[in-house]
C-alpha cells in the first residue's frame, strides 16, 4: 500500500502517479513566462527567451537557446508558448526517475510504513547507505525537503526533490 497525502498524487491500479510540478510551481512558470513575453503575444521568441535566461543567471549561447527552442517548440512555430514550456519542464522532471523507482526508494526509508519519512528514518537511511552527513546538514536537508513544514517528508516532497536535484 502507498500512503500519499498530497492531493496532487493519485493511485491508478497499483501505480502511483505524481505530477512533476505542483500547482504553485506551474503558476510560477506562467508568471515567469508572462514577465518576459514583452509583446504579450502569448509566445516567447528567441530574443525574449535570451532575455529571460540571462536574467535568471543561466549562461547559454544563442545557438544553445536556438536548440532549446527547437526541442520545446512542439508546433514548430518558431516560438515557445507557455504550455510548451511547462510541458517540456514536466517531461524533463518525469524522465529522471520512474514512479516505481521513487516508490521503492521511499518505502526503503519509510520503515514504519506510515506514509512519510521522519528525520530519524532519514538519518537511518543515510547511515545504512554510508553517506557521511553531519547532524546539522541532516536537519538542514530535512527542513529543505519538508516543504509544508509538517515535520515529515511525504512521498510527493521526496519525489519532487529527487526529480529536481538528481
Amino acid at each position: 500500500h502507498y500512503y500519499i497525502t498530497n492531493n496532487l498524487s493519485f493511485k491508478m491500479g497499483e501505480q502511483v502517479i505524481v505530477p512533476a510540478l505542483n500547482k504553485q510551481e506551474v503558476d510560477e512558470l506562467y508568471e515567469l513566462f508572462e514577465k518576459y513575453d514583452s509583446d504579450s503575444s502569448g509566445e516567447l521568441g528567441l530574443d525574449e527567451l535570451i532575455k529571460m535566461v540571462n536574467n535568471l543567471g543561466v549562461i547559454a549561447t544563442k545557438d544553445d537557446l536556438k536548440n532549446f527552442m527547437d526541442a520545446v517548440d512542439d508546433d514548430q512555430s518558431g516560438t515557445i508558448d507557455s504550455w510548451e514550456l511547462v510541458n517540456y519542464i514536466e517531461k524533463i522532471m518525469d524522465d529522471k526517475f520512474t514512479n516505481d523507482e521513487l516508490i521503492e526508494a521511499f518505502n526503503l526509508m519509510d520503515e514504519d510504513r506510515e506514509g512519510h519519512i521522519t528525520l530519524e528514518e532519514l538519518r537511518g537511511a543515510m547511515l545504512t547507505a554510508d553517506v557521511g552527513v553531519s547532524q546539522g546538514d541532516m536537519k538542514y536537508l530535512f527542513k529543505k525537503v519538508d516543504r509544508n513544514k509538517d515535520g515529515h517528508i511525504s512521498f510527493t516532497e521526496f519525489s519532487r526533490i529527487l526529480r529536481t536535484n538528481c
